[in-house]
């Protein structure tokens, strides 16, 4: 449940964190990708994966369709992209809140919150789901996102709450994300009363995976 862009979102070391053809230098190109990507976004969540064209999408990002090209080489690569920025979006949100928790139960409860909010507002993260190429498919290799997020999410466990480490402790981790990411969708396709229902038993169920690894 607890990544980086073209533009000011970048990975460490000047990478962008999603494919691209050509890296952009300027701020003004930086700026293009940006807007191909939320362009992509609106013409998938709008008319669906196989609807959108690299075409419609330069189209509704003011663009040259040669522009699209430039970064990206086909519609595919360009929902990879949306989802590494998908996950950067989601981490900087996920480091940003944790920044004020005292608790690590509630650390689990606002990381959970959190990829339930972006889910729901941000058009990239129903733009992936729509494509149909489920994150499997979009990942170098698998389990990507989940093991970076576990990896972070057990360094924040362990430096502030005290997580005793070890590979017992990093696999209940590694399953507390997974079985979040589970209930977070379980719950967002549910009535409210049967959502409310579901949280409430499986916070804690979140919890008592983690609660032998600390104090």
């Amino acid at each position: 449940m607890v990544t980086t862009s073209a533009g000011a979102d970048q990975a460490s070391g000047g990478e962008t964190a999603y494919p691209l053809r050509r890296t952009p230098t300027q701020d003004r190109a930086s700026r293009q990708v940006e807007r191909i990507l939320d362009a992509a976004c609106a013409e998938v969540v709008e008319r669906g994966y196989d609807a959108a064209s690299t075409s419609t999408i330069a189209k509704r990002a003011e663009i040259a369709v040669g522009s699209v090209y430039r970064y990206f080489p086909d519609k595919r690569t360009l929902i990879q992209a949306i989802e590494r920025r998908n996950q950067h979006r989601y981490t900087e949100a996920v480091r940003e809140r944790l920044a004020l928790v005292e608790d690590w139960r509630q650390a689990v409860d606002v990381t959970l919150d959190t990829f339930r909010e972006m889910h729901r507002t941000d058009p990239g993260f129903r733009a992936v789901v729509l494509s149909g190429l489920g994150d499997p498919e979009l990942e170098a290799t698998p389990g990507e996102f989940d093991d970076q997020h576990a990896d972070e999410f057990a360094e924040l466990l362990s430096s502030r709450f005290g997580a005793r480490d070890s590979h017992e402790f990093r696999l209940s981790v590694t399953l507390t994300i997974a079985m979040g990411e589970a209930l977070a969708h379980l719950a967002d396709r549910l009535p409210a009363d049967a959502s409310e229902y579901v949280l409430s038993q499986g916070r804690p169920a979140l919890h008592r995976l983690l609660e032998p690894h600390l104090p």
